[in-house]
Parts: C-alpha cells; structure tokens; sequence
C-alpha cells in the first residue's frame, strides 16, 4: 500500500471544531504543509506509540538522515497534538507533511489547519 493523503480541516476563532479523526495506517500519512498545519493523534490502546514525522532537511540539529521528529503518544488516553510543521518538513517531492506510526491499533488522527485572519 501507499502513504494516504488526509485532508486538513480549518480552524479559527470563529468556529467551534469536532475535528474528524481517521484509523492510522501501517503505511502512514500525509497532508499537505503551508505551516499552519498540524495534528491531533489520540491512542485508546494499552501501549503507548510513536508519530514520526519525517524532515526533509536539517532542523534544530536532526539531519533528514535520521528519518524525522518522534513524538510519544501516551497508552489508554493519549491524545497530543503535533505540529504546525515550518518548511524543512515538507517533502520536495510533493509539498506535503509525512508521518508514520510506531503500531496503528487504536490510533487515529486528525488534520488541522489553523485559517489565517479568523
């Protein structure tokens, strides 16, 4: 299977937002980066993951090479929120952000975008 694309979903100070979560895939995600992107991934499951999000340079000292940013999504309520994402992860290729998952049972994810001048 292929990296799936997941499409952001706005927010601003005037709305209110239940965003729309999605099953993690073994195969990971992407979405597309403009900087105001970012994610909120939850894990119901008894053991706690990790989101890596893959740089396309250095950032901060982490060289591409080393595959990209991890974050530890605590076990049972875990529910974190990543990003937004400056340009070094966007991937040259197509413009957008990708993440992968440590284990998928009991993950899922949500893209948002926070809209510029709400």
């Amino acid at each position: 299977m292929a990296r799936t694309a997941l499409n952001a979903e706005t927010q601003n100070s005037e709305t209110t937002r239940t965003p729309t979560f999605t099953a993690a895939t073994a195969d990971g995600h992407m979405a597309a980066n403009d900087g105001l992107t970012y994610l909120r991934v939850k894990n119901t499951d008894a053991s706690a993951k990790t989101v890596t999000v893959l740089i396309a340079k250095t950032l901060a000292g982490v060289a591409a090479t080393n595959g990209g940013r991890q974050h530890t999504v605590p076990a049972n309520t875990g529910d974190v929120t990543i990003g937004p994402f400056p340009s070094e992860y966007t991937q040259p290729s197509d413009g957008r952000v990708w993440w992968n998952y440590s284990a998928t049972t009991g993950v899922t994810v949500a893209v948002l975008k926070v809209e510029r001048g709400k």
